[in-house]
């Protein structure tokens, strides 16, 4: 009888161990997934914060009239994109920690845009990719965001009626010509991926921000590479539309 009970005891032992282990696991399992959670709030959140941030600075220099000046020239940001051989080009600026006054210098940009099926990627040079493994090219000296800056002009011609007098028709004077340049702002996160450095510069380098159908085909744009890689990364886009304000 007593052996009876012995064996009685380390059977409910055992089970007790074995329902312990079992809500460890779920416990922990928990913890995981709440972290990573998480973990995901904070990354998106990092990303968005410094996109914005982009645009929160461009649309300051709209108090600054020397500086928009500056960026109209024909070898400035603006005037660049908006000239009719720069049409379907994209202006590429990377956003580094180091350049807190003038980042916007086209000496420190590059260009990228597609010629038939060829990508064009090198013809004012490469300083304005962002590199993986350069500290300089990060945000801040956290060494975790990278933010790429895409400034193309837009394809559309768009009109400004606004120069019209009441119950003037169309036809007798026409519209002004708006010029329109479209800012994409793409942040990511290279450490939280397992894809190799040259392969996430790869992205950054070979492809503009927005798709071209080339040959009948969609190319690629750089977050669908991004996301092809699993890198973290927030993409946003504004539309600035250039008007002579009095």
């Amino acid at each position: 009888m007593k052996n009876k009970q012995t064996g009685n005891t380390l059977i409910f032992v055992l089970v007790m161990l074995l329902l312990i282990t079992i809500i460890g696991t779920w416990a922990i399992r928990g913890a995981i997934t709440s972290l990573n959670i998480t973990t995901n709030a904070q990354a998106q959140s990092l990303l968005v914060q410094n996109s914005d941030a982009v645009f929160f600075q461009l649309e300051a220099y709209t108090d600054d009239a020397l500086k928009i000046a500056e960026l109209q020239l024909d070898n400035g940001m603006i005037g660049f994109v908006n000239k009719p051989e720069n049409k379907g080009k994209e202006l590429v600026y990377c956003l580094r920690k180091t350049e807190s006054g003038d980042k916007y210098n086209l000496g420190k940009a590059s260009i990228v845009y597609w010629e038939g099926s060829t990508i064009r990627k090198n013809d004012l040079g490469q300083d304005g990719y962002c590199k993986t493994g350069k500290s300089e090219d990060y945000i801040s000296d956290r060494n975790a965001v990278i933010t790429r800056v895409g400034v193309r002009s837009s394809l559309e011609n768009r009109k400004d009626w606004t120069h019209m007098y009441d119950g003037s028709d169309s036809e007798t004077y026409g519209g002004k010509d708006i010029g329109t340049i479209i800012v994409s702002a793409i942040s990511y996160l290279p450490n939280l991926s397992t894809s190799e450095d040259s392969k996430i510069d790869a992205c950054v380098m070979n492809y503009p921000s927005f798709n071209v159908v080339v040959n009948g085909v969609t190319q690629k744009s750089v977050i669908d590479c991004l996301a092809d890689l699993n890198v973290p990364y927030s993409a946003q886009e504004m539309e600035y539309q250039l008007r002579q304000v009095n």
